[in-house]
């Protein structure tokens, strides 16, 4: 009736951008073109030299090419303004690489402002001529770091220590002793802010100069707590190698654990030549873990770079430290401090410093000790949602390693609707190595639940799972092996081709738990290989009859029955051997060659 007081969607949703628009800078980037650029900045008002330096920095930011405002904006550089400084300090840092010489001419004003007494130019300054990275003032920048790194500003002394791998990246050779020694100081500071980029920056610039760490170890345990959330992941892997390097592995820790299976294997070799491992006499996967354990000390004393490039910086860490490869948590103070102080740590914010402490004590705390990092990492796998599957991936490690220490928490780690599929099959193998007599049936109550899931991928993965528990606990096997033929003669293939080739996967994935069950103990399951063989009549998917027909010839002389039907059976796969598919008519003359030769062997 009034359409001059109407509005539409449009005009509404144009009003409420402009807005929310009011007092920011989102203007710059809708048409960054839209002033002359030039004579802002060589204006006299700071406030125009800003806006022009801001919309250089909106056409940067979605990608134009305004290196040809180079000079002008260099002779910006001296400005009083801490704002117009700041953002020529930005522009400067992008483009010095491509513009070198004229880079070159504002170092000057750098070093004046590294004498400013406002902290935040000194800070900026240096970070503008380490980023710059040019070998030509390499040794000015060298001596503004070591300069700062006295500075009385906390925050100075931090962009002190972020500079050192930028320096570092240049492979200044002749200055790195002076690098390392800079690092040292930075290491002695009292600020958890500095010690944690200095931590970095070890990391970066000298990661085997384990001399440096030495001197200020129980310093750095101590201050470790306060330090901020990422320098924290950073300092307890140093700290981590250093004790390792300097004391070995603990004997009472789970690390010490599975290296001496290595020598026990190694020392029985010969004498249990004719054990159920066979001539080999090593269990593969006890060989397997005690790998693992030399691995990780390797790592460790020569760095994760260094062990991985298989570089010469072993040779140098083992001149260094040549005492006992092994210690004890008893009577080592260093492993105790590390300990105590990655303790509190467990309840941390940041998931990725929860789990850094976690390997701490997996690799130096006692066996018996070892029981509380469970909890933490439970807390963290129900409150952290973005990193679940790599909190799953540290328990599934240690589960593997030590079942029972998840085996009372089995419920969580059942599987959540939100879940992805890569966290619900991991969840479903530490179900499977967690699993006791005690949980077991309710953790197969629950696998009933997955097998009706509508991810029919993950369905099979859940038939497996229920394989590998008959496997790991031969008590359940009968009950196991109920549910999965009750699976095997359920009608559920339907007319559409994309479902029916996902029950397909899980009908074959259940008999191929069969058979890894039927396996360990064939003639106790003789009743089962029948029922397979009845069924096979109304099972029509091709790799699934080629599985039955191959346990119908590898179990032909087990018990009574299986003999007597073996000619019916044979009769009947060669009535149907022409509709057949090449992988189960495959089979089938593998069986049947395997049945002929046993009789003829017999006979």
């Amino acid at each position: 009736m009034f359409p001059q007081f109407g509005a539409t969607a449009d005009t509404l949703s144009k009003a409420s951008t402009i807005m929310f628009r009011i007092g920011t800078d989102a203007h710059l980037y809708d048409d960054p073109e839209d002033v002359n650029i030039a004579p802002l900045l060589d204006s006299k008002f700071d406030s125009e030299k800003c806006e022009a330096l801001k919309r250089l920095l909106a056409l940067i930011a979605q990608g134009f090419d305004v290196s040809n405002f180079f000079p002008q904006v260099v002779k910006n550089v001296a400005s009083h303004s801490l704002e117009v400084k700041k953002l020529v300090y930005l522009y400067l840092l992008h483009y010095a690489q491509k513009r070198p010489n004229e880079a070159l001419l504002s170092i000057n004003s750098f070093q004046k402002d590294l004498g400013d007494t406002n902290p935040l130019v000194r800070a900026w300054a240096l970070r503008t001529m380490a980023g710059i990275r040019l070998h030509a003032i390499a040794p000015l920048v060298l001596v503004a770091v070591g300069k700062c790194a006295r500075d009385p500003s906390v925050y100075v002394r931090k962009c002190a220590a972020s500079a050192l791998p930028k320096l570092h990246d240049l492979r200044l050779q002749e200055h790195s002793s002076t690098i390392e020694e800079i690092v040292g100081t930075l290491l002695t500071d009292n600020s958890p802010a500095v010690v944690g980029a200095t931590a970095a920056a070890f990391s970066s610039v000298c990661p085997n100069n384990y001399s440096l760490i030495g001197k200020n170890y129980k310093r750095l345990c101590t201050i470790l707590p306060d330090v901020e959330e990422w320098g924290q992941i950073v300092l307890i892997g140093i700290l981590l190698r250093y004790v390792i390097a300097r004391h070995g592995l603990v004997k009472q820790s789970m690390m010490f654990h599975l290296h001496s299976k290595e020598h026990s294997s190694s020392e029985n070799d010969d004498s249990d030549a004719d054990s159920k491992f066979g001539k080999e006499g090593i269990d593969p996967s006890k060989k397997y873990d005690s790998e693992l354990a030399s691995m990780i000390y390797r790592c460790y004393i020569e760095g994760p770079d260094d062990y991985l490039s298989r570089s010469s910086y072993s040779n140098k860490v083992f001149l260094t430290f040549s005492g006992a490869k092994f210690t004890s948590s008893k009577n080592n103070e260093d492993v105790k401090i590390l300990l105590q102080c990655t303790s509190p740590l467990f309840w941390s914010n940041n998931s990725a410093v929860v789990l850094a402490a976690a390997g701490v004590h997996w690799i130096m705390a006692p066996k018996e000790n070892i029981e509380r990092i469970v909890k933490p990492l439970l807390f963290l796998l129900r409150s952290s949602r973005n990193s679940n599957y790599v909190v799953l991936c540290n328990i599934q490690v240690f589960a593997k390693a030590m079942p029972y220490l998840f085996a009372s928490h089995f419920e969580n780690f059942f599987i959540l609707s939100t879940d992805s599929y890569q966290t619900k099959a991991l969840k479903l193998e530490i179900l499977c190595t967690i699993s006791t007599d005690s949980s077991i049936a309710s953790i197969l109550k629950e696998f009933q639940d997955y097998i009706r899931d509508p991810d029919r991928r993950f369905a099979a993965d859940t038939v497996a799972a229920i394989g590998l528990c008959a496997l790991q606990l031969p008590k359940m096997a009968s009950t196991c092996l109920e549910g999965l033929l009750a699976l095997t003669r359920q009608d559920s293939f339907t007319s559409d081709a994309r479902a029916s080739e996902e029950e397909a996967g899980v009908l074959v994935q259940a008999i191929m738990s069969i058979k890894m069950i039927v396996k360990q103990d064939p003639p106790s399951h003789e009743k089962v290989i029948v029922q397979l063989v009845r069924n096979l009549d109304s099972i029509k998917v091709p790799a699934a009859r080629a599985i039955i027909i191959w346990m119908l010839g590898e179990y032909s002389k087990v018990g009574e029955i299986i003999p007597k039907m073996l000619i019916t059976v044979l009769k009947y796969i060669a009535w149907s051997f022409t509709s057949e598919s090449s992988e189960t008519k495959l089979q089938t003359l593998n069986t049947v060659a395997k049945v002929f030769f046993t009789s003829f062997s017999n006979s």
